[in-house]
């Protein structure tokens, strides 16, 4: 569409739509890049939670081990979890059981483990 407007010179000059694509393009690049922070942000919310699950596992179940074999339980599953890159937030002796919590990242996980 081209539209006459006048400039500040009293001259007619024709205006037409050029530029817009540009403009659009940056606004639709713009908004796919939002979109792939958003989804690599709650990917990485994902992994942590999963890898917070899988330490606390694992730490529960050398904590109940070396308990039952008479050693320090929270000491094992602390050693555990840092082995899996995680940080043992609470360790608890409930009876044969060891309950553990482990944190990675912004994520925490709770696990028990014991004698069946």
């Amino acid at each position: 569409m081209i539209v006459r407007i006048w400039n500040a010179k009293r001259r007619w000059r024709p205006r037409d739509d050029r530029g817009y694509a540009t403009v659009t393009s940056a606004g639709v690049i713009a908004a796919v890049m939002g979109l792939f922070l958003v989804v690599a942000a709650a990917g990485a919310r994902v992994a942590d939670t999963h890898r917070a699950q899988a330490a606390a596992d694992l730490s529960a179940v050398a904590g109940a081990q070396a308990h039952y074999q008479g050693a320090d339980a929270c000491r094992v599953a602390a050693e555990t979890a840092a082995a899996n890159a995680a940080a043992l937030t609470a360790c608890e002796l409930s009876g044969g059981d060891v309950i553990v919590a482990a944190a990675v990242g912004g994520a925490e996980a709770r696990a028990r483990a014991g004698p069946l």
